[in-house]
């Protein structure tokens, strides 16, 4: 199924040679072939244009996005202070550009915050007037995929996909597990593809597999027959994916967090939801909302809002969906709905 989608959105691309697919490949192959040479200008200056004209095709450019007005060299500041980072060097390093565990996406969530901080750092007007930009999701994780390789694009596409198959939605280290998980579950097909591809003469990185596929799907279920044979069989292997991970996370992760004698601030959270899931599917129910501000002072916590939210998306057992939310995922006011 995976080879099937992700063959389909890679064909694209071959049948066209200026298809805007091919934007990231450029972006993603400059950088990997030229990170150590960031510093010096023409480089930079080569690596602002890649990753402007790559977020162009892949629409950041449009509406209310800041970067509209901005011109390309906007992005130095993020190669100046990230990308040449050697602490980040590590994600085009061959080996994580063909497998991945959870050792590859182990403090990511520092290097989604510096990408964000690059722009809003030195961003302190839009039109001659004084603005906060606001980085958003979609944005940050474009640019990591772009640049990196590292994680999938965090659109509305993506998430649609991600959504059917019971995977956090959020852009997260926690999330990015699921996937990680995900794609080491179906290594054979994913690497089928990646082999595939590279005899077309392009190389595709495991997030940019996992970031084709999701984004395919959700492609497919909005514009797509609703009963064509194709949505069928994707919808039949996310179910059977959806209930194989909940059956193993009800037999070995639940229990093993019974088991663990120090578990951490998270852990305790998620066993305390997972308590309340529990009770109200035995009360009848075949769903439930909770609210993070709830859950927050119900736990008797202070200034413990981000480990509730991420707890709340991160139980790897109930079926998900966030009601609300803010860009920074971690107020009081996340609403979730979780599916008994």
């Amino acid at each position: 199924m995976i080879f099937e989608v992700t063959s389909k959105y890679h064909k694209l691309s071959m049948l066209d040679k200026h298809h805007r697919f091919k934007s990231w490949e450029h972006c993603f192959n400059f950088f990997y072939n030229n990170y150590k040479a960031i510093d010096d200008d023409t480089t930079i200056d080569h690596g602002c244009l890649h990753l402007a004209f790559y977020l162009a095709s892949f629409g950041m450019l449009r509406g209310g996005s800041f970067l509209l007005q901005k011109d390309y060299r906007i992005h130095e500041y993020f190669l100046k202070d990230v990308v040449r980072n050697p602490q980040y060097h590590k994600y085009f390093d061959s080996k994580s550009q063909r497998s991945i565990n959870k050792m590859s996406v182990e403090g990511i969530d520092t290097l989604i915050n510096e990408t964000s901080n690059a722009y809003i750092k030195n961003i302190s007007q839009i039109n001659g007037q004084d603005k906060t930009i606001t980085v958003t999701d979609t944005l940050a994780s474009k640019i990591l995929l772009g640049v990196y390789g590292n994680v999938p694009a965090y659109d509305r596409y993506l998430r649609d996909g991600l959504k059917l198959h019971g995977i956090n939605q959020q852009f997260t280290e926690a999330a990015l597990i699921e996937l990680v998980d995900f794609y080491n579950q179906n290594k054979e097909d994913f690497e089928k593809s990646q082999h595939s591809f590279k005899r077309d003469g392009t190389f595709y990185p495991p997030m940019k597999l996992i970031d084709m596929y999701f984004w395919q799907v959700g492609y497919l279920l909005e514009n797509a027959d609703e009963g064509s044979d194709e949505i069928k069989r994707i919808k039949e292997f996310a179910i059977n994916f959806s209930n194989n991970r909940k059956n193993q996370l009800i037999g070995g992760s639940i229990n093993m967090q019974r088991s663990v004698k120090n578990p951490g601030l998270t852990d305790k959270i998620r066993e305390y939801i997972i308590g309340r899931l529990n009770q109200a599917k035995a009360d009848g129910f075949t769903s439930i909302d909770l609210k993070s501000g709830e859950n927050h002072k119900s736990l008797k916590l202070e200034n413990r809002m981000p480990a509730v939210t991420n707890a709340m998306v991160s139980l790897g057992v109930f079926r998900f969906e966030i009601i609300h939310d803010t860009p920074s995922g971690a107020s009081s006011t996340k609403l979730v709905r979780y599916y008994l």
